[in-house]
């Protein structure tokens, strides 16, 4: 982080705030690029599949799905 001059509290209560929500920002959209990336890699007919396997198994993800088929060789 940078240094840290001396500020009242509740400036620094929103530096911290600001930097941290910037922080989540940025793991939020390296993980949504992540996701994308997988999905793109998959193609259609595997996203289709993944899909409908979601339907039977509402807590998975597609990326999650696509993962675990590629695990299985499919």
């Amino acid at each position: 982080m940078t240094s840290r001059k001396k500020l009242p509290k509740h400036e620094q209560d929103f530096a911290d705030a600001m930097a941290l929500k910037l922080r989540l920002n940025r793991e939020q959209r390296e993980k949504e690029q992540k996701q994308k990336e997988i999905i793109s890699e998959a193609g259609d007919f595997r996203v289709s599949i993944a899909r409908d396997v979601i339907r039977s198994h509402p807590g998975l993800t597609v990326e999650e799905v696509i993962r675990m088929m590629k695990e299985g060789g499919f």
